[in-house]
Formats: structure tokens, sequence, C-alpha cells
């Protein structure tokens, strides 16, 4: 980012996200939590850990926070069901599911009938769990079938992914505020932060920081494979969108954006050597639980980064923890060739 500057206090922030209707579901804050073993196990900077997968519902995770803002639009427009539709492992199909049961609303998941949805375990079995009418389809008419149905039956429905879209980035406007008020009451000036780059967070946490004119470095991994720079151009037009809706005079371009694809394998969802190595390391320094998809890679690239050299011992990294850990029982066959 060049030509930083503040454009608005955090209290004039804060009021800004204050008019936008919000549903109150996570406990926070969440924690920030100190991991001198890990640290000392790479032999690298000092790395501290945003836990996010501790917001509280469901197993927490990012999407609780998320929801707070994006899901309100539901509640006011009386929608009887909330729709989402990913893997059958998705993070976002349990906790829609649960926002749903919280709510008293249906919850409808049609995710895909891919390698992880058999046994019924870890995110999907949540997502029974929680009373979500489960379709696991393997074709788009077959999707739309059940859409078609739905909306036959007279229901409102509301789909997690879509609707909402921008709030969600907004939401880590909010969060962006809440670390940074933590960060400043430990007198910690961190030197870079890594977070798991599908859209919404990532987006947050830059315009949290550059509306407040904080020049931080944050680093996005995504979980797919992706062109980086394709990807930063996309960002930065959801970060203009988000600007609006906060009333923030600032312009987005690809260049406020770093996030890297290559650390995402060959496919979503393909566990990586990487990711693997950040899921032992992680559990057995700090009993620090992440998944091989999301958090697990994140991890993994920020690993990468500290052995490549880019941080010394007298820096600090933050690592923000998305969640998802559920999903990680469903890759146990994975993860345990690595321990045997």
């Amino acid at each position: 980012m060049s030509n930083i500057k503040t454009v608005v206090t955090a209290d004039e922030l804060r009021a800004r996200l204050d008019r936008l209707p919000r549903l109150y579901l996570a406990d926070l804050p969440t924690p920030l939590l100190d991991c001198p073993r890990l640290s000392k196990a790479l032999d690298g900077p000092c790395i501290l850990v945003k836990r996010e997968d501790q917001t509280g519902m469901a197993f927490g995770g990012n999407k609780v926070r998320e929801f707070e803002y994006s899901v309100a639009p539901a509640v006011e427009g009386r929608y009887d069901v909330l729709l989402h539709g990913a893997a059958s492992q998705s993070n976002q199909s349990r906790l829609t599911a649960a926002v749903a049961a919280r709510l008293g609303l249906k919850a409808v998941m049609v995710g895909r009938k891919d390698a992880h949805a058999e046994p019924v375990n870890g995110n999907l079995l949540l997502s029974h769990l929680f009373g979500a009418e489960v379709n696991l389809v393997e074709t788009a008419e077959e999707r739309e079938a059940v859409l078609e149905r739905l909306e036959s039956e007279g229901r409102r429905v509301y789909n997690t992914s879509s609707d909402g879209y921008y709030l969600r980035s907004v939401s880590y406007v909010d969060g962006f505020l809440e670390l940074w008020d933590q960060l400043q009451g430990r007198d910690i000036a961190p030197d870079a932060l890594y977070v798991c780059s599908g859209v919404h967070t990532h987006v947050g946490l830059v315009v949290g920081a550059r509306a407040l004119g904080i020049p931080l470095r944050i680093v996005g991994i995504s979980p797919s494979p992706q062109d980086n720079a394709e990807s930063n151009a996309n960002l930065a037009k959801v970060a203009n969108e988000v600007s609006q809706i906060l009333d923030l005079d600032l312009d987005f371009s690809a260049a406020d954006f770093e996030s890297y694809g290559e650390y995402a394998g060959d496919a979503y969802g393909v566990v990586t050597p990487g990711s693997k190595e950040a899921v032992i390391l992680a559990a057995q320094t700090e009993a620090l639980v992440l998944d091989p998809v999301y958090t697990g890679k994140t991890f993994g690239g920020m690993i990468d980064h500290i052995r490549q050299g880019q941080f010394t011992a007298d820096q600090t990294v933050v690592f923000v923890h998305t969640g998802g850990t559920p999903a990680l029982f469903a890759y146990g066959d994975e993860i345990l060739g690595e321990l045997k």
C-alpha cells in the first residue's frame, strides 16, 4: 500500500459499522494466543494466533462473525430458509445449519457428493445434527431441482454465499478493529498478518487497516489454485464495494493485496505435504488444531515464508485462525499416514 493515510478514527469506523443491521451470534472478542514453542521450533519470529476458531457457535470459525452482518437482512426480510451448497465438508454449510437452528429457520444444504461425503462425519455430521435438509448432488440439474422445489413450496430462500455478499467482508473490518485493540493493549506492532484468503476475511482486514492508516502487510493464502494477479484484482473490487458501504474515501487496486495460490496444491480440498506438516506441527507444539484444507494450507504458507527468511527473530507475525477444525475428522487417514 502506498501513500497510506488515516481516513477515519477507530471510533468513527465503529460508528459506521453500528449503522448496519447486525445479529449477535459470536463470543467476542476472540483470544489472541502466544505461541512461543512454535516460534522456537521454526527458529523464526514471534508468532501470535488470533483465535477466530473460538467464535463460539457450532465449533466456531470466521463464518460466525461474517453471518452476524450478512444474515441480518434475512431476519429483517423474513426469509424462512437459509441455503448453502459447496463441498460435503463445507464449514459454511455447517454454520448455515447452526445459525438456522439458532434463529428457528429451515436450513437446506445442496452439497457435492465428493470424496469426503462418506462416512458421515466432521462438518457433514454437524449439518445433519443441526437439522439441515442435506442434499448431496452430482450434477447441476440435481441442484436446480432442489431450488425449484423450494420455490414451488413458496419458500423465501436466502443463500448465505451470494445474499449479503459484501456484508461478509464488512464483518472483518469489525474484526480488524477488535484485533488492533488487542495488539495495542499489549503494545505490539506486528510485521505481518497471515489469513486464509477466500475473499471476505482477507478483504475486511485490509479495508480496516487501510481505513485506520495502518501500514500492515496482510498476506492471504488461497485454499484453491489461482492466478495471483487476477485474484488480487478481484479482492480489490470487493474492497471498493465495502468502502462504499462504509462511506470510506478509499480506492483499492490489485497492488493493495498480496495473495498466493501456490500453496493450495492441485485442487481445492486436496491435502498437501505443507498442510500436513502444518497441522501436525501446530498440534504438537501448541495443541493448536488446524484443518488441512484452509488453515493448514495458510499455516503452511506462513511456515514457508519464515523458512525463506522473510522474517527475523525480533519480528512478530499474527496468524488469523479462521476455523474449520471439524473438517479435520474427515481427513484422518491422510493425516495419520504422516504420523505412523
